[in-house]
C-alpha cells in the first residue's frame, strides 16, 4: 500500500508541476507534436514499433510502455492507441506464457528474477478461476503471472480470458490518463489516477490475504 501511496503522490506532483508551469507545459506540447509529426513521417514503422514496445513491457520487469501512451494518444487518438496497446500486451503475455510452457523455470530466469517468480508460482494455482486470477494479475505486475501461468500448464482457453479480463480495464486506465494530461484535466487526472491504483491495491491485499 506504501508503493501505491508514494507512487501517487510523485505522479501527482510531477502533473501539477506540469500543469502550474506554462513554459513546462508548452514545452511538453512541444514534444508531443514533435513525436506526432515524426509519427505520421513513418506510420507504418511507428504503429508496429509501439505495438512491439508494449509486446516487450508485457514480458520485462524493468521496461514498462506507459511512458508512450501519451505520445501514442496525441498521434493517433485514444481508440488506435486502445486498440494497439491492448494488442501489444496481449501478445507480450502470450510470449511469456509460452516461454514458461515450452521451456520452463530455466528459461523464464532471463526474464524475471527468480525469488519473485517463485512467489508469484506460490499465490497462483491451477484450480484458480479465471475470475480470480484475472483479478489477481490485474493487481500485480503483469509480466510476472504470465509466466507463472506458463509454467504451471495453466490452460490456454482460460489464459486468454484472463489476459482480456486484466489488460483491458488497465489500458483503458491508461489512455484516458494519457488524455486527461494532454488536455490539461487536473481534477479528472488525479481522480481517475488514484481511484486506479486504490482498486488495484484493494483487490492486492484481499487475494493475497486469501492465497
Amino acid at each position: 500500500m506504501r508503493r501505491q501511496v508514494l507512487l501517487a503522490a510523485v505522479i501527482i506532483a510531477l502533473a501539477a508541476l506540469l500543469w502550474a508551469s506554462a513554459s513546462l507545459h508548452s514545452a511538453f506540447i512541444d514534444a508531443l507534436q514533435f513525436s506526432k509529426d515524426y509519427v505520421e513521417s513513418q506510420p507504418l514503422v511507428s504503429r508496429l514499433a509501439f505495438v512491439v514496445l508494449a509486446a516487450l513491457s508485457a514480458m520485462l520487469v524493468l521496461f514498462s510502455s506507459i511512458a508512450l501512451v501519451p505520445v501514442a494518444v496525441y498521434a493517433w487518438g485514444q481508440g488506435e492507441t486502445l486498440l494497439m496497446l491492448t494488442g501489444g500486451w496481449f501478445l507480450g503475455a502470450n510470449l511469456a506464457y509460452l516461454i514458461g510452457h515450452l521451456f520452463g523455470r530455466r528459461a523464464t530466469l532471463f526474464f524475471v528474477p527468480a525469488t519473485t517468480l517463485d512467489h508469484y508460482a506460490e499465490l497462483l494455482t491451477v484450480r484458480m478461476s479465471v475470475a480470480e486470477v484475472a483479478l489477481l494479475k490485474l493487481a500485480l505486475p503483469s509480466e510476472m503471472p504470465s509466466f507463472a501461468l506458463g509454467i504451471m500448464r495453466y490452460p490456454l482457453t482460460k489464459f486468454w480470458p484472463v489476459l482480456l479480463a486484466s489488460e483491458l480495464p488497465f489500458a483503458l486506465w491508461a489512455v484516458y490518463l494519457s488524455a486527461a494530461l494532454i488536455e490539461n484535466r487536473f481534477a479528472a487526472f488525479v481522480a481517475v489516477l488514484l481511484a486506479g491504483l486504490a482498486v488495484a491495491a484493494v483487490i492486492g491485499r484481499r487475494l493475497l490475504r486469501r492465497r
